[in-house]
């Protein structure tokens, strides 16, 4: 399987990630004010061949805007956590941002724990992270360990939780669950990855949580 890390040309944008296997997914939409662009790179790498599925680590626009344009150009199967895909669905407005947000232009099937997407020789299980919304969720690579954190932890840092929906409590104990797990790689919502390291950024994201 490889992974593409596709960026953005809006500053604070979310990371997304193009998994190419026997099947193919990505990992996030960003906020959809520049897709053109986006679009036809999804396209080259794809070289062709079908985009499967998209996951939404949770309910954000900067991680679901870009679905009003790459549902229609691919359309794919779209997975959401259990507890933001209603809002994902449904659309309204954006707490965050103040923007209005379309419903998703596709049926959005929810994800719960242990769920898992077959890309072909790797599993991508759904691991239920609630902190940064009650809906949050990572993706874990069975056979190589890597992790798609969304917004619940980054290479340095983790997601704010001041939000609605968020919870600090509960940012605490989903990192508590991530750290039993072997994890190698880390790909997170915002800003760089990790190859090695991602349980000692795990570790290390207890300090922003005052534990």
């Amino acid at each position: 399987m490889t992974i593409y890390r596709i960026g953005s040309f809006v500053p604070y944008d979310s990371n997304m990630f193009l998994l190419i296997g026997e099947r193919t997914m990505l990992i996030d939409t960003g906020s959809g004010a520049i897709t053109g662009p986006i679009i036809e790179y999804i396209a080259n790498l794809l070289g062709g061949r079908r985009l499967d599925s998209i996951v939404l680590t949770h309910r954000h626009y900067d991680h679901i805007g870009g679905l009003r344009d790459i549902v229609p150009a691919f359309r794919p199967t779209v997975f959401a956590g259990r507890r933001d895909a209603e809002a994902i669905r449904t659309g309204g407005r954006d707490k965050i941002s103040g923007l209005d947000l379309a419903p998703c232009p596709a049926e959005v099937h929810e994800l719960s724990e242990g769920n898992a997407i077959d890309l072909g020789g790797h599993l991508l299980e759904t691991i239920e992270t609630p902190g940064h919304t009650e809906g949050c969720i990572c993706l874990y690579d069975l056979e190589t360990h890597a992790l798609f954190s969304g917004d619940t932890v980054f290479a340095e840092g983790v997601g704010r939780t001041d939000f609605e929906g968020g919870s600090i409590t509960d940012l605490r104990a989903s990192l508590h669950k991530l750290k039993e797990l072997q994890i190698d790689g880390l790909y997170p919502g915002h800003g760089p990855c990790l190859e090695h390291g991602g349980k000692e950024a795990i570790i290390n994201g207890f300090r922003y949580t005052g534990e």
